[in-house]
Order: structure tokens, then sequence, then C-alpha cells
């Protein structure tokens, strides 16, 4: 006797759901492969601003300064051993900014960071700026001084504000600490405008006192 049950297939609808499923799994994968991947960048570079910072304070027992060239520290990524005119990992001869991934042949930074030294007054920062990426937008900061590093997103970049808030283990962008070196930026400034002030009186001139 045949069997009354004929072989059922597939509903539009359901070969639908399915497409939309996965499409949506593929693209969380997507999105969580990214996100690992930028992790592991970051990474990298904590481990060199740890180590070139190692590098400015051995400089500074045996010279009693710091420097903002790559090639005067005793340990450096080989890019920037030796300066060059023609370096495209660095900012020229000049060698105070180091192009992890390089520059592209219009000069524009390939997706990696840029790292230099700063300071203002007596206080020096190890700064990493994220650059030629559409996707994220930050900044990581470690002052000489701190063992802390800093992961201060740019204004309005949503990924950069998640990563940044994971990094720094606070719930949301709104818990971020403040760029450690907006104090000094600003301490600075008015010791530039305070002695612009100085340089324009007469000689001999006393400056008013504060009320």
């Amino acid at each position: 006797m045949k069997s009354s049950l004929a072989k059922k297939g597939f509903t539009l609808l359901e070969i639908v759901v399915a497409v939309i499923i996965v499409c949506i799994l593929a693209s969380m994968a997507i999105l969580y492969y990214y996100g690992a991947m930028e992790r592991l960048r970051m990474a990298e570079v904590v481990t060199l601003i740890g180590t070139e910072i190692s590098a400015q304070e051995r400089r500074f027992l045996m010279s009693r300064r710091y420097t903002d060239k790559w090639h005067q520290l005793d340990v450096q990524p080989g890019y920037v051993r030796i300066p060059k005119a023609d370096n495209e990992y660095a900012n020229g001869a000049e060698n105070t900014i180091f192009y992890t991934r390089g520059k592209d042949e219009n000069g524009n930074p390939r997706n990696g960071y840029e790292i230099f030294f700063e300071h203002f007054g007596s206080e020096w920062f190890m700064t990493a700026n994220r650059v030629g990426d559409q996707e994220y937008d930050y900044s990581l900061i470690r002052p000489f001084h701190d063992t802390t590093i800093y992961c201060i997103p740019a204004a309005g970049n949503l990924k950069s504000e998640v990563l940044c808030s994971d990094f720094m283990g606070v719930d949301s962008a709104d818990l971020l600490p403040e760029d450690p070196r907006t104090a000094y930026r600003e301490m600075e400034a008015k010791a530039r405008t305070a002695a612009a002030i100085q340089a324009l009186m007469p000689v001999g001139a006393v400056a008013m006192p504060k009320p």
C-alpha cells in the first residue's frame, strides 16, 4: 500500500527566515572578529609602550633627561633605529613619530598607529593615535609617572567609545577618565600667556597683582 505521506519540502517563508538567521549570525561573527583584531592591535601597542617607557627611564638615569627621538633610545622598533629622510615609517630624519604600518604613496598613514613622545613642562607622555582606519578613532596615552594606560576615544565614535570602555573596565563612555594630558596642556598654555604678557611689559614695570 502506498504511503499517504508525501515528502514535504521547504516553503519559501522557511527559506527566507533561514537566510535571515544566517545573515544575522554572520554579521555578528564579523563584528566579533574585527573587535578581536582591534584588541590584538591594542595589546601589541600596550607592550611597545611599556618597553619604550622603560627605555626612557634608563636614558634618564644616564643623562638626566628624556628624549622625543626614537633613535636616541637603547631599544626601539627596527624601522626607527636610524633616522632617514625617506623613511616611510617615520616623519623623516626628525624621527620623532613612528607609524606602525608605514605611510602610503601619498604620505598618509596606513591602518595602524602613530606613536610618539610628548611633554608639557616637565610631564612626559607616550601617545599612540589610531590612524588609517574609518571605523576606529582613539588614543592610547601613558604618563611616564604612572603605569596606567588611558584609552581616549574621539568624540562621537561609538565603536571607539565601546572599545575604550571595555579597555578601561567601565560600563559606559560617560565613566571614562579624562585625558591625562588636559590639565598639563592648560597649565602650559597659561604659562605661555603669562610669559608673553611679561615680554610685552616695559623694562622695570611690575605686573599688577590679581585682585
